[in-house]
């Protein structure tokens, strides 16, 4: 697995699971990888357009950012609640097996500067809205 990430992301990039972690502001990733099997995308724009060039014949591009270039091979999707996904993934943090990466937590009051935060550059992980105080 190949990951792109500024250079603060780097470490936990390898942390999470990275066999090669690429520097985008250092380096253009199409000088440092060969063609890949799949591109999963999560930030669309340049980014997606560059990624449909590096996709090995019968490769796949999946983007939950917006539609992948025409002539590629590839899926856009917007995931979709499913109650018994949910209690799954719910079950799942509450055994420790699952640990979300989480940048910061704002009160519901403060929903304007989560949105702002969510916007910003440099998250490491959500931003979550606290509802209700345990």
């Amino acid at each position: 697995m190949i990951g792109t990430t500024s250079p603060g992301g780097l470490d936990r990039a390898r942390a999470l699971g990275a066999d090669q972690v690429i520097d985008h502001t250092a380096i253009r990733f199409e000088d440092a990888i060969e063609p890949v099997d799949l591109v999963f995308d999560t930030a669309g724009g340049e980014l997606l357009a560059r990624s449909a060039l590096f996709v090995r014949e019968g490769g796949r591009i999946v983007s939950v950012a917006e539609q992948p270039p025409e002539g590629s091979n590839g899926v856009y999707f917007v995931v979709e609640p499913n109650r018994a996904q949910l209690i799954e993934l719910a079950r799942l943090v509450d055994r420790g097996e699952l640990r979300p990466a989480i940048d910061s937590v704002f009160p519901l009051d403060d929903a304007r500067a989560a949105f702002e935060r969510s916007m910003a550059r440099g998250k490491h992980g959500k931003i979550v809205l606290r509802v209700a105080d345990e």
